[in-house]
């Protein structure tokens, strides 16, 4: 089983390898949950899509307890 801190890297990991590195400026989570219904972390997190980026982009990632793997993602709004 990973833990928050873990799958928190797993999320940024996953945002860098799809949009690049100098595309997730500013990553931070702002929320996590740990869902033992669904065997799951439940991440909210935030980042600036780009160096002129004004406002941050805001996801919310489901990770898999067990392997750490990606089981969705969705754009989420920000409280900036």
């Amino acid at each position: 089983m990973i833990t928050g801190n873990e799958a928190a890297l797993k999320v940024r990991d996953y945002f860098e390898s799809v949009h690049g590195v100098n595309a997730v400026i500013g990553f931070m989570v702002l929320d996590m949950k740990k869902n033992m219904d669904e065997n799951q972390w439940e991440v909210t997190c935030a980042f600036y899509p780009g160096v002129g980026a004004r406002k941050r982009i805001g996801y919310f990632v489901k990770v898999d307890f067990e392997d750490g793997s990606i089981k969705e993602q969705k754009v989420a709004i920000p409280n900036d």
